[in-house]
């Protein structure tokens, strides 16, 4: 039996040599697209689960790293005899830099014990229950069972939401089961669910969910703090104002002092994911300087130059 590697830097377009941030962004705009809860054409959730697996492996480093030995062996010719947890591909190892490397290992340490290695470009769970999407969960056995990936946007995240899971009991069958995730869980976070059971009143495993957010447009998350970047005119920064400003919990106004700079900081308590204690949303000003585009206005700069000298680089050179 064979089995067809996935070139994750062909899924999200990238070269394999790009940075983090571009495969970071790439996916961001990917996911926008893609998103089943925003995109209801033919093929756009599977498109979604393509891209969210390759982003899981290529977003970290030591996952990406033990990818790109496959992906070198793969485009050397190498192929696989088939996936772990198959009968004929047992004990197969490849040689990596003069030292054999056990395959099995790599596809379990890339893609999960859950699957016992086999969800190999299909590396996902859970969708939301509100489009009608649904996942199949493996399982293996009752008892302590490894968490299963679940993938949110950052407004699931902040209100709390319910996934489906198909789950696949040891003695066969397909059951299937609603979760409520709370609201307030943070990106990597582990959830225990306890024993669940499925439409017949069946026992099932016990469930595990790990939490992956997806990186959010207009925001950025570290744990329960939300960032915001924040443009402001100069006059605002100059002499102060008050502004609206966007939160995942609605628009609020905040109050910019007088004499403000670009990369200054503003803390709004309690506007970032709800929990004990609640994250804070920080604020960061950014200075746009508007483009004069008629000779008025290049008056208007020039006339403040001469009412308001002020260099910027004073003391740069000393």
């Amino acid at each position: 039996m064979s089995t067809e590697f996935t070139d994750f830097y062909k899924t999200l377009g990238v070269d394999k040599n790009a940075s983090q941030d571009e495969i970071k962004r790439t996916f961001r705009k990917l996911a926008r697209d893609y998103h089943p809860d925003v995109n209801k054409s033919p093929g756009s959730e599977a498109r979604f689960k393509e891209i969210s697996a390759a982003y899981e492996v290529l977003s970290d480093e030591k996952k990406r790293s033990e990818y790109d030995h496959l992906y070198d062996y793969w485009k050397n010719g190498g192929s696989f005899p088939g996936q772990p947890g198959y009968e004929n591909a047992s004990g197969f190892k490849f040689q990596r830099g003069g030292s054999f490397i056990d395959l099995e290992e790599l596809f379990q340490g890339l893609f999960g014990e859950q699957n016992g290695g086999r969800g190999y470009g299909t590396w996902f769970s859970g969708f939301p229950s509100n489009g009608g999407g649904s996942a199949s969960v493996f399982s293996r056995s009752f008892g302590q069972q490894p968490a299963h990936e679940v993938t949110l946007n950052l407004e699931e995240a902040f209100s709390g939401c319910k996934r489906r899971f198909d789950v696949i009991s040891p003695g066969g069958g397909n059951k299937r089961i609603e979760v409520s995730i709370p609201a307030g869980v943070t990106d990597g976070q582990t959830i225990h669910l306890g024993a669940k059971r499925g439409d017949g009143g069946t026992p099932m495993e016990d469930l595990h969910l790990r939490i992956r957010i997806l990186p959010h447009q207009r925001f950025r998350v570290e744990g329960k703090d939300i960032h915001l970047d924040l443009p402001i005119t100069p006059w605002e920064a100059a002499l102060g104002a008050t502004v609206m400003v966007p939160t995942l919990g609605g628009t609020v106004r905040v109050k910019i002092p007088e004499g403000c700079q670009s990369g200054k900081k503003l803390a709004l308590a309690g506007r970032g994911l709800p929990g004990s204690p609640a994250g804070a949303q920080y604020v960061i000003l950014n200075v746009v300087v508007p483009t004069p585009t008629t000779e008025y206005q290049k008056d208007f700069y020039r006339k403040m130059e001469k009412e308001m000298p002020f260099d910027p680089r004073a003391g740069l050179m000393h």
